[in-house]
């Protein structure tokens, strides 16, 4: 396993840091019409100096592996260093940070071309049946942060952002993994979950991983690029995210207390970016009370700002009443375009149904632009056409299967539930699980589920209660569950699929699937 910044996200690129940055000119020639460009000055002698100047100020030697680091590019790895504690400075197994044209994968068919960055080395994750323990195996690999080429065509808030990420992953390893600890995971809410082989027997190692709480709303807050089951997927990503957080987002302590206590403590040694509002006792009056003095303020761009850190998480009941509050300081008629477009494309952050009529409402009424609306990042991406060509393709992703002492369950990440509630789409989750043997497969069940309210994006099921008929698992056996999400509107009646998911697993009844909450990891470096 990798610890990836970014396994599947929308990115829009607001500019190219390779090309619209540095010292260059253009100059024409007589013997054509294209410019040529010359970089002013001596460009290795510069590039060999701001190396220097890097290493000599974090510790760390910048490579170049088919890619060569630019001027820009250094000086941004400067602006996000300089954020970082002293901590992350001369990680003492972290010497090199890579700069290459993408990652190399070994799996068949996978690509990388989307991939920004990488931390390595790998690791496993196996449970010890002999010795009932928790091990997680780390790879030889030497400790590596791989930067690559999508990386610098990001905003620069985000560019930045992914490269402290990178780096709480390298911090995360060189402390033994605390996002492995049972402090961590427990404030967490993750839970371990046993995966037995295929091929096992009754005393075989198996492996295990560990999965998000759907019952919780928010892990930690992503950034804007990121889906929002970003944080879920693992615990070292919610680690990275986490870390990210502490440093770049204000409201952070007040959304997630715990982990800012569990990362001042552990991390950041006290260092504190944004100061604590005393006599506020929620996030939700945190929040409202800023937005109101910003909205009373006609501080428009401030009302922006709130709503793109509440769209980091999951929060309904205090975006529905956000979109009451713009909806009375937005009047019934206009007397700015200017606040009128800056609070239309801040509500593209809430994903209620509520906020995407406001929108409408203004469009039909003539007070922002079509054009406007599409033209933003944030907006476009839970754009109509974005959302039937594109998000509505999308399959759920790491499905699991395990059962309690009472029912089977699957549980899975939908990152575009959210969005299908947002158009007016109700998402029905359907699947089937087959028997495997002598070359035929033999469908055991079938079933669905409907979900009218959207939701984090994290979905558990109960097979039984949602197949379509009484069945029961055979024992021993191989089986494949394959399931997709189907999204229609009720009014209109569209429909799109998406792509099938699935997973094999097979059931035993002596194995126990859930593991306990405190799982006491051990981790084993060559």
């Amino acid at each position: 396993m990798l610890m990836i910044s970014a396994l599947r996200f929308l990115s829009f690129s607001l500019f190219s840091l390779v090309f619209t940055f540095g010292n260059l000119y253009a100059q024409d020639t007589d013997g054509s019409k294209r410019p040529f460009y010359e970089y002013k000055g001596n460009y290795g002698e510069e590039v060999s100096s701001e190396k220097a100047r890097f290493k000599k100020a974090f510790g760390y030697n910048l490579i170049d592996m088919g890619r060569n680091w630019s001027p820009i590019e250094i000086e941004v790895m400067h602006a996000a260093f300089k954020q970082l504690p002293a901590g992350f400075h001369r990680i003492p197994k972290l010497k090199n940070l890579y700069r290459l044209d993408k990652i190399v994968l070994n799996a068949e068919n996978a690509s990388g071309d989307d991939i920004p960055a990488a931390t390595l080395p790998s690791f496993s994750t196996i449970y010890e049946n002999i010795s009932q323990s928790y091990r997680v195996f780390v790879g030889k690999q030497e400790l590596r942060v791989e930067l690559y080429n999508p990386l610098f065509h990001e905003d620069r808030i985000d560019l930045i952002n992914i490269i402290q990420h990178e780096m709480a992953h390298a911090f995360d390893f060189s402390r033994g993994f605390l996002s492995f600890s049972d402090e961590w995971i427990s404030l967490t809410k993750f839970k371990v979950l046993h995966i037995f082989p295929l091929d096992g027997v009754h005393d075989s190692d198996s492996l295990y991983t560990l999965v998000n709480d759907p019952k919780v709303n928010n892990y930690a807050p992503t950034a804007r690029r990121n889906l929002s089951t970003y944080s879920r997927q693992n615990p070292q990503e919610d680690f990275a995210n986490s870390v990210t957080a502490y440093i770049n987002y204000p409201y952070f302590r007040y959304t997630h207390p715990a982990r800012y206590e569990f990362l001042n403590k552990n991390v950041f040694e006290g260092k504190e970016y944004f100061s604590n509002v005393t006599g506020v006792s929620s996030f939700e009056e945190k929040v409202i009370f800023d937005i109101e003095k910003a909205l009373n303020n006609g501080s428009w761009i401030d009302v922006s700002f709130i709503l793109t850190e509440l769209g980091r998480g999951y929060f309904p009941a205090l975006e529905n009443k956000i979109i009451i509050l713009i909806k009375k300081a937005l009047g019934s008629m206009s007397v700015s375009q200017s606040k009128d477009k800056t609070l239309g494309l801040s509500t593209c952050y809430l994903m209620q149904p509520e906020a995407l009529e406001l929108r409408k409402s203004l469009i039909r009424s003539k007070r922002i632009s079509v054009k406007e609306v599409l033209r933003d990042p944030q907006c476009f991406r839970y754009a109509r056409d974005t959302f039937e060509k594109q998000l509505s393709k999308w399959s759920p992703s790491n499905l699991y299967f395990y059962k309690d002492s009472v029912s089977d369950y699957i549980q899975f990440l939908d990152p575009v539930l959210s969005a299908a509630y947002v158009r007016g789409f109700e998402t029905e989750y359907t699947w089937k699980i087959f028997i495997e043997g002598d070359g035929v497969d033999g469908l055991l069940a079938e079933g669905y589920s409907l979900w009218k309210k959207g939701g984090n994006g994290s979905v558990k099921l109960n097979l039984k209660k949602s197949a379509t008929r009484d069945f029961k698992f055979p024992e021993g056996k191989i089986l494949r569950i394959e399931m997709l999400a189907k999204r229609t509107n009720p009014y209109n009646f569209k429909s799109f699929k998406s792509e099938k998911t699935g997973a094999r697993f097979i059931v035993q009844p002596w194995f126990s699937y859930v593991g306990p909450d405190s799982p006491k990891i051990h981790v084993t470096f060559p």
